[in-house]
């Protein structure tokens, strides 16, 4: 985790260098998170940061911001930045002398609770948590979901869930991959997809919650002949969909022709992704022959998406198990009859999307097997 830390005064500048070594030696031994990496800066003093310029520099580039001094400017320096739970950063901040680590933004879905708790730890505070789940010990599912690694596809349905939670009710997740360990409290598990008010899936298709129905379907009573229906009967309006997290499970095999851009490449996965209805999130890497690890234009599409690229010898390639459509092209091209479809079945998965051809790029996605568990770390 990259953390942006700035202090307003001497005192906390000490207490934020203090907390900073404690971090790193976290890293070290294993403990919490880690991968800590904090930088310090004075907000303060000859030569300090410029607080809306640091601030501006690190929402961009920190996954977390860490406070040291009044809260209040904490919430002023970041307020022009605030704009989703999905993709803000987690804000924290701490008071000089160390006595309260205050969680301000983005407790949940980025981490500012457990970095709130590290970091009351490492300087000897108090954690000060307000989040509803967390002070009355209800699940809360978008905590569960980043530490699974599963992205959330619309997060304004968190509130629904956990809302519904908080009121002692309960929820069903359907999941395609294994989950082990009991379930929490309020939580059923589903078979039925399209009855589950959670669906942990690779698949981007959204079906409506089961257990939200009955408490927040809601109708309006409508004159005869709107609806076919007699006068006075309320129309029922569609449940909500269900919280979607997405499983990154997919593996995309690449095949491109020498200099192909990122932009055709791009525009190839997301037809393959759409055709596959599958979520370009729920992509966890891309796979290539080792005769284009150097191709720009592939190396650029897996930076702008953040998923790193694996490749594989042609030897390698053809003693990949499974049905794949053999292409003499490719075979005089590259020594292996198929690139794609064979990359993407090399990490030992289950091919569910075979090839599609566009632009010069190929693309074929394969589904692996990944272990979920409701237990604490």
């Amino acid at each position: 985790m990259r953390v942006s830390c700035i202090a307003f005064t001497e005192r906390g500048y000490a207490l934020a260098e203090r907390t900073a070594r404690a971090l790193s030696d976290c890293a070290q031994t294993g403990e919490d998170d880690p991968g800590w990496d904090v930088s310090v800066s004075r907000g303060f003093g000859e030569g300090k940061a410029d607080l809306r310029a640091w601030t501006a520099l690190a929402w961009e580039a920190s996954d977390a911001l860490l406070f040291v001094g009044a809260a209040g400017i904490a919430v002023r320096a970041i307020a022009p930045h605030v704009a989703s739970k999905a993709n803000d950063p987690a804000v924290v901040a701490i008071d000089e002398a160390g006595r309260f680590a205050v969680p301000l933004l983005s407790g949940h879905l980025g981490g500012a609770n457990e970095l709130a708790q590290t970091v009351a730890r490492a300087a000897g505070a108090i954690p000060v948590i307000t989040t509803a789940t967390d002070v009355r010990g209800v699940w809360a599912v978008d905590t569960w979901a980043r530490r699974a690694g599963l992205a959330v596809s619309n997060p304004e349905a968190i509130k629904r869930v956990s809302a519904r939670l908080l009121s002692g009710g309960r929820v069903a997740l359907y999941s395609d991959m294994p989950i082990s360990g009991q379930p929490p409290e309020g939580v059923d598990i589903a078979s039925d997809r399209a009855r589950a008010d959670i669906v942990v899936s690779p698949f981007a298709g959204a079906n409506a919650g089961a257990s939200f129905r009955a408490a927040e379907t809601t109708g309006g009573v409508l004159p005869a002949g709107e609806t076919g229906k007699p006068a006075g009967v309320r129309a029922q309006a569609p449940a909500p969909e269900p919280l979607r997290l997405v499983v990154p499970c997919i593996v995309a095999g690449i095949g491109c022709r020498r200099g192909a851009c990122a932009e055709a490449i791009g525009e190839a996965f997301l037809l393959a992704c759409g055709q596959a209805g599958i979520s370009p999130s729920a992509v966890r890497k891309a796979a290539t022959i080792d005769v284009k690890a150097h191709e720009e234009g592939l190396l650029a599409f897996c930076r702008a998406r953040n998923i790193p690229l694996a490749t594989y010898s042609a030897d390698e390639l053809s003693q990949v198990e499974g049905s794949v459509s053999p292409s003499d092209f490719v075979r005089a091209t590259v020594g292996v009859d198929n690139v794609c479809e064979r990359a993407a079945l090399a990490d030992g998965g289950k091919l569910i999307f075979p090839k599609l051809a566009h632009g010069g790029v190929t693309v074929a996605f394969s589904k692996v097997t990944i272990k979920l568990s409701f237990k604490e770390r």
